[in-house]
């Protein structure tokens, strides 16, 4: 069985020219109403204004590449020269039948729970994990607030590690709060461009500023009455890290989204799946209520995660409704 495909967002641009003196290569930080906020080369930021005309039918991402020209210290000189294709792509739909991409050129997806206040959940990460499998893009489990543990925590952390392994994603705890694991969360994320999801109230705003000594971020909290976290940032925007490490934060986005992946392809996004499907009587087995079914089979040895499996079924239900 092969592996989740790659999906790309199709851009219809034509290619950046060659890079001529005075041009550079910059990041789409952020994307607002009238253009868009870029990263530069030297670390400073300059807002630019989209010309539609140059670009038809590209809806800029945070995340793209760009070409640039224009002196950083000029204010109102920078311009686009062109656009690069796209590595890859996180999207999702929306309500008028089309997708709407949250992200691109993504080297890992950071799924970023936390143990406790609010729950860990474990439907939560296998969604997010089911989502960036089949955009083909790595995957990393944070669980922040270890220093919260209680009695039997850690052999849910343990479990939790196990199964991560198995679907081919990486899972560390760490504490934002005494700073336990995060030296070594810093090292999984350094030279990389990582999109960050969670449920609010888990600390991403709170890890972004840790990882990156940022004094101007806003840190939210979690509401005493309903126990959910309020958003304080709107919008993908990229945070750097620094050493190469850009953080792309989707505040507004608390789950990686699967409606992109037809339910009788989200098998392949459960990478530990695939040597038991051979097993199954039926070449087409979903790995339901089919009989003699290896990955069911699989699942009654041991071999792979009920857990992981009921989260398979549940998504499974999900997109065969829609």
């Amino acid at each position: 069985m092969g592996s989740p495909r790659r999906v790309h967002h199709q851009i219809h641009h034509p290619r950046s020219p060659p890079l001529t003196p005075g041009k550079t290569h910059a990041l789409i930080s952020s994307v607002h109403r009238r253009g868009a906020t870029l990263l530069l080369p030297d670390g400073t930021e300059a807002d630019v204004r989209i010309p539609g005309r140059l670009f038809l039918g590209w809806i800029p991402a945070t995340g793209d590449r760009v070409v640039v020209d224009g002196a950083a210290d000029k204010p109102g000189t920078i311009r686009l020269a062109g656009v690069e294709p796209r590595r890859n792509t996180l999207e999702r739909a929306t309500g008028d039948g089309g997708t709407q991409v949250i992200a691109a050129n993504i080297d890992v997806a950071l799924v970023f729970v936390s143990l406790r206040d609010p729950a860990l959940r474990r439907g939560f990460v296998d969604r997010c994990l089911a989502a960036a499998a089949w955009h083909g893009i790595e995957s990393l489990v944070a669980v922040n607030k270890i220093d919260l543990a209680a009695e039997g925590d850690d052999e849910v952390l343990h479990d939790l590690a196990q199964d991560c392994a198995r679907a081919g994603a990486g899972c560390l705890g760490i504490s934002c709060r005494d700073g336990s694991g995060t030296d070594a969360l810093r090292r999984m994320l350094e030279g990389r461009t990582v999109v960050m999801s969670g449920p609010s109230g888990a600390g991403k705003t709170s890890l972004a500023k840790l990882l990156g000594g940022r004094d101007d971020l806003l840190t939210g909290s979690v509401s005493l009455r309903t126990g959910k976290g309020r958003h304080t940032t709107v919008g993908a925007r990229m945070i750097p890290l620094g050493g190469g490490t850009i953080l792309i934060d989707t505040p507004g986005l608390r789950v990686f989204p699967i409606d992109q992946i037809p339910a009788d392809r989200l098998h392949e996004c459960f990478r530990e799946f695939a040597p038991h499907s051979p097993f199954c009587r039926f070449r087409d087995c979903r790995h339901g209520a089919e009989p003699e079914c290896g990955v069911r089979a699989a699942v009654e040895r041991g071999e792979v995660s009920s857990v992981r499996y009921e989260s398979y079924l549940e998504l499974f239900a999900e997109l065969s409704e829609a």
